[in-house]
Order: C-alpha cells, then structure tokens, then sequence
C-alpha cells in the first residue's frame, strides 16, 4: 500500500479500532496523515473527520500507542500504531 504524503512535515499512523467503534466507522483499521510531532488526540480529531459516526463517543475511549496505555496529549511518531478501545463496563 502506498500512502501519499503532503510534504516532509507529515506523518503515517495506523489506527486500529476495536468493538463497537469498528462497527460504527466500518472499518477495523486506517492509515492517517498527521502532522509531524501531532498529539494522539489530534490524529483522533482527524480520524473522526473521516468517520464522523464516532463523534460524540471520544469521551468513553481508551487508548493505546504501540500496545502502550497512552493519554491524548502524547505526542505521535512516524510509523505508530494506534488502537482505540471503547470503555466497557462489567460487573
């Protein structure tokens, strides 16, 4: 797959989402172009763009970078893998 970039200061994540998010945006995984030092939640804001079936849930979601808990604010890389995981309760 070839991904077409904008420039030098963009960056490819891939994003992986889970359970009832992959139902909504219909799709278990996409690519995203980010800008080059983007925060997960801006490359969240971006994926939401693409998907707008999953505005309104982002408040429930937990996340991870490269299979490590991660908060929006973290700062992204050329080649992370992002997955997203909506919050489940149990009992």
């Amino acid at each position: 797959m070839t991904n077409v970039r904008e420039g030098n200061d963009t960056m490819t994540v891939t994003v992986r989402l889970f359970a009832s998010l992959r139902e909504l945006a219909g799709t278990g995984q996409c690519v995203l172009d980010v800008p080059e030092g983007a925060t997960l939640e801006q490359a969240i804001e971006r994926l939401v763009g693409r998907f707008p079936a999953l505005d309104g849930h982002q408040a429930s979601w937990h996340f991870a970078v490269n299979q490590e808990h991660a908060e929006p604010d973290a700062i992204l890389r050329d080649g992370d893998s992002v997955a997203i995981f909506p919050y489940v309760a149990g009992g």
